[in-house]
């Protein structure tokens, strides 16, 4: 392996992979870390699924390379494409096999000669020096390396890059620091779903819904409010969720639950963290008791499989050249440096409670992400792209999510490659040539392109 790049991606998740690729095909030479087997991040590791959300009303509003994935994933029957969200929280939903979503990594990564791939690799330190990174060490099975690029792309989804070159960052809400719980999700096999359904249709009011899905054809559910307190009030449910909230797999009789909640532990703390998987197991098996004992549909339901790791929703966020603020989502602002959009409303995971609080003023969200967001303060050589970029605490709970972290990586990619083509620093890129290549791409820079 050389040890010299133009662009080095630290993080394979959805943002990561988006920003490898697009480097790629803009000539730049890339190096892509990942501390897992596989790449793909939550959405891999983590069975986060369905993919959220590429449309705000009719319009698609993320294209380019997230839009290139559910292609390859449709070619393999790996996706139900767009569809309508049956909860009603978002214009559409894109329900997809995260197992296939692996193969379709590996394939894109494969096909890509200009990116070179270490898996099993950690970010182990980083040499700087006045806002520019000179190199950094990762630390694997064959020991330690050291590497060089013009730019470095952080996608770790907890800034840890440039956490660890000094630069500012946040951790949670304001009033007490504590950031959205994490999750394991987990599959479950045996279900009898025409029987929810038949619940569902016939008390509508125990649920969040949109009434003009057809839930035949794909079910989601948040609700159940009512087993659930009955559940808690014999002493059946302990967890901190006041719903069942759960998603149809692409598998016959299998649906994908979203319940376990971990509150007041960091995900950027070992201890921590290692403490969050004993405990989320833990919660996980109450879960399945739960439904086994009181939802209809789930008498005879059974484990399938449990994500490999616990879902992190928020961590470090770094202070940037320009921050996302709950102003802008709830406004629906539009930026002229705007590289990505959101139609995501503000979801807050309680962090210190059992509710799940959706904000928006209008029916569509849709917002456009400036630039300024990715760029840390006092740094020229480094982007920062999916949930780590700089934003409030309740702006991150709408743009966090994978699609956009998809599109956010895919402008960062593009950055790191036409700032190493014209030798300039990454808070002087041409905003205006990053759209036009954006846009050349696929991809949606902001609401003036719809």
């Amino acid at each position: 392996m050389k040890r010299k790049y133009d662009v080095l991606v630290a993080g394979a998740g959805p943002s990561g992979m988006a920003a490898a690729v697009a480097a790629a095909r803009e000539g730049a030479s890339v190096l892509l870390i990942e501390k897992n087997g596989c790449p793909g991040g939550m959405n891999t590791m983590g069975m986060v699924c369905p993919l959220m959300t590429f449309h705000a009303g009719a319009h698609q509003v993320v294209k380019g390379f997230a839009q290139e994935v559910v292609d390859c994933l449709a070619v393999r029957g790996a996706t139900l494409g767009h569809i309508p969200d049956p909860i009603g929280m978002v214009s559409t939903i894109t329900p997809v096999d995260t197992e296939m979503l692996k193969l379709v990594y590996f394939d894109l990564l494969r096909e890509e000669k200009g990116i070179t791939v270490l898996l099993y690799t950690m970010l182990e330190s980083a040499e700087y020096e006045d806002g520019q990174i000179k190199s950094v060490t990762v630390v694997n099975k064959s020991g330690k390396e050291t590497y060089t690029a013009r730019n470095y792309i952080d996608a770790t989804g907890d800034g840890d890059l440039a956490a660890m070159c000094g630069a500012d960052f946040m951790i949670g809400r304001i009033k007490d620091g504590m950031p959205q719980p994490m999750t394991l999700m987990f599959s479950v096999g045996g279900v009898d779903i025409p029987q929810i359904v038949k619940y569902v249709r016939k008390n509508p009011e125990q649920f969040i819904m949109n009434r003009a899905c057809d839930l035949d054809q794909y079910l989601a559910v948040s609700g159940f409010f009512s087993l659930v307190e009955q559940a808690k009030n014999n002493g059946d449910f302990s967890l901190p969720r006041d719903r069942v909230l759960l998603f149809q797999g692409m598998r016959p009789n299998e649906v994908v639950v979203n319940m376990t909640r971990i509150s007041y532990l960091s995900s950027v703390n070992a201890k921590d963290l290692t403490a969050a998987e004993f405990e989320s197991h833990k919660q996980a098996e109450e879960t399945l008791l739960f439904l086994r004992k009181y939802v209809p549909g789930f008498a005879n339901c059974y484990l399938s499989a449990f994500a490999a790791q616990t879902g992190i929703r928020e961590s470090r966020r770094i202070k940037g050249l320009k921050t996302l603020t709950l102003k802008h989502v709830l406004n629906n602002v539009e930026h002229k440096d705007s590289v990505a959009m959101c139609a995501f409303p503000v979801d807050i995971h309680d962090p210190a409670g059992n509710e799940l609080n959706w904000m928006r003023k209008e029916k569509i969200c849709c917002y456009d992400i400036p630039y300024g967001v990715m760029v840390p303060l006092e740094f020229h050589n480094l982007l920062v792209t999916g949930r780590c970029i700089s934003a409030s605490h309740e702006a991150l709970a709408s743009v966090r999510i994978s699609v956009t972290a998809m599109a956010l990586g895919e402008a960062a990619g593009i950055t790191a490659a036409l700032t190493s083509k014209n030798n300039c620093k990454v808070d002087q890129v041409d905003i205006d040539e990053l759209q036009k290549t954006l846009v050349k791409r696929g991809a949606v820079p902001g609401k003036r392109w719809l």
